[in-house]
C-alpha cells in the first residue's frame, strides 16, 4: 500500500501558488487532500498550507485566505514606512521589517484552539530552527521529540514562518527532561540528551520530578556542555543520583525553517522510513512556490559586503536548501517523486511575477494565480500528475 507524502516549500505570499496547484489537484482526486496523503510536511508558508490541509481546510479556502488576509501579515512594502516606527523604537535600526502581530492574528483566526497533537490523521511535520541550540526543530503531530509539548497549531506555524529580517524570532517555552547521571551537593550531571553548548541553561530552573531528591527546584548558575554538568544554587537538600528524573524549563528561539530545509521533502521521507514504511511504498508530491530568476552578476557580487548581502542572502539560502533537499529526495525516492515548480518569469503568461515574499499587491497575487493555473494546464504536467495520482 502506498504511503503518500505531500511536501510544501516556503516562500511567503508565493504560497498562494502552491495553494492554487493543490486546488486543481483536489478536484482531480475528488476527495479532501487530508484523506489522500498520509503525511503532510511544510516549511514557512508551507507550514501554514500543511497545517490547514491537515486540519481539514480545502485548498480553495487556503487560496481565499492568502487573497483576503495577506495584507494583515505584510501591511506595507517599504522598510521606511511610518507604520514601522514602533519596531524601530523597540529594536533599533536593525529591526525586522514586520511585527509578528499580524501573522499571529491571522493564524489564530485560522486555527483557533487546535493544537499540534489534535491532528491525528494525516501525520503533520513542520520544520523550524532554534537559534539557541542552532539546530532544527521538527514539530511532529504523532510524537514529541524535543520537549515542545502540545503547542497550539498557530504557534507551530509562527515558529516555522518567522523569516529572518522580515519577522522577529519567536519565543517558545519548552521542557527538557532526562535521567541524572550523577549528583553532588551543588551540581547535577545531565544525560546525553542535554545540550553540548556551554552556559545554554544558565539561570534556568531545574526540578527533580522523580527518584532521589524529588520535589526540589534549583537555579542553574553555570553549565558545562562537554561534561553536561549543571552547577546549581542553592545546594541540594538531598543530592540527586542515577535514579533522579529531572526537568528543565527552557525555551526555543524559533526562526523560519527555511534556513534549514525550505523544501522539507527529504525530512518527510526520513520520517516515513523511521516509521517503518518501505522506500518502495513511499511516494512524494513536492510543490514549490516559484523559482527565483533574479541574478546577482559577478560584477556586483565581488564588491558586496554585509549591507548589500543582508536581504538577498535570505533568498539565496532558502533557494539553495530547496535544491539540495530536492536532490536528496530524488536520489532516495527515484521515480516515486513528482516536483511541481515553475520559474518566476514571463514565460507562462507574459506577466511579471514578483519573487518577493511580501509583494501582496492585488496585481501580483492575480498574476501568481494565473501562472499557477497555466502551469498546471500544460500537457506534460497533466501527464506527469495523472501518472503520479494513478499509481
Amino acid at each position: 500500500m502506498s504511503f503518500n507524502i505531500l511536501s510544501l516549500d516556503g516562500g511567503g505570499i508565493r504560497g498562494i501558488v502552491a495553494a492554487k496547484m493543490l486546488s486543481i489537484i483536489e478536484k482531480q482526486i475528488d476527495k479532501p487532500l487530508n484523506e489522500y496523503f498520509q503525511l503532510i510536511t511544510g516549511t514557512s508558508t508551507g507550514s501554514i498550507l500543511a497545517a490547514a490541509i491537515a486540519s481539514g481546510r480545502s485548498s480553495q479556502e487556503i487560496v481565499d485566505l492568502y487573497k483576503q488576509q495577506s495584507s494583515i501579515i505584510f501591511p506595507y512594502r517599504k522598510r521606511f514606512s511610518f507604520r514601522r516606527l514602533p519596531l524601530l523604537f523597540k529594536h533599533g535600526i536593525s529591526a525586522p521589517k514586520y511585527s509578528e502581530k499580524g501573522l499571529i492574528q491571522v493564524l489564530q483566526g485560522v486555527f483557533g484552539s487546535t493544537t499540534l497533537f489534535d491532528i491525528a490523521s494525516p501525520l503533520l511535520l513542520v520544520i523550524s530552527f532554534d537559534t539557541i541550540e542552532r539546530s532544527p526543530i521538527f514539530f511532529k503531530s504523532w510524537r514529541q521529540d524535543k520537549g515542545y509539548g502540545n503547542v497550539p497549531l498557530w504557534e507551530v506555524c509562527v515558529c516555522s514562518a518567522s523569516a529572518p529580517t522580515y519577522f522577529p524570532a519567536h519565543k517558545l517555552n519548552r521542557r527538557i527532561g532526562g535521567t541524572a547521571q550523577d549528583g553532588y551537593s551543588d551540581a547535577i550531571i545531565l544525560d546525553d540528551g542535554a545540550a553540548s553548548v556551554d552556559n545554554i541553561y544558565n539561570n534556568m530552573q531545574i526540578s527533580i520530578i522523580d527518584g532521589t531528591g524529588i520535589s526540589q527546584t534549583r537555579t542553574i548558575k553555570k553549565y558545562i556542555g562537554l561534561t553536561r554538568t549543571c552547577t546549581i544554587y542553592p545546594a541540594w537538600e538531598k543530592v540527586p543520583d542515577k535514579t533522579s528524573i529531572y526537568s528543565i524549563k527552557s525555551q526555543y528561539s524559533a526562526i523560519d525553517g527555511g534556513v534549514a530545509a525550505n523544501n522539507p521533502s527529504s525530512c518527510a521521507v526520513a520520517e516515513a522510513l523511521r516509521l517503518g514504511y518501505s522506500i518502495q511504498d513511499i511516494r512524494v508530491l513536492s510543490i514549490g512556490t516559484g523559482e527565483r530568476t533574479r541574478i546577482i552578476p559577478f560584477e556586483q557580487a565581488q564588491h558586496w559586503g554585509l549591507i548589500q548581502w543582508a536581504q538577498p542572502l535570505i533568498g539565496i539560502l532558502f533557494d539553495g536548501s530547496s535544491e539540495i533537499y530536492e536532490y536528496i529526495t530524488k536520489q532516495i525516492a527515484h521515480q516515486r517523486i513528482l516536483r511541481l515548480q515553475f520559474k518566476l518569469d514571463r514565460e507562462l503568461t507574459g506577466k511579471r511575477l514578483s519573487d518577493d515574499i511580501d509583494d501582496v499587491s492585488p496585481e501580483n497575487i492575480s498574476n501568481l494565480l494565473e501562472a499557477a493555473q497555466v502551469y498546471m494546464q500544460q500537457p506534460n504536467i497533466q501527464t506527469s500528475l495523472h501518472k503520479f495520482l494513478s499509481n
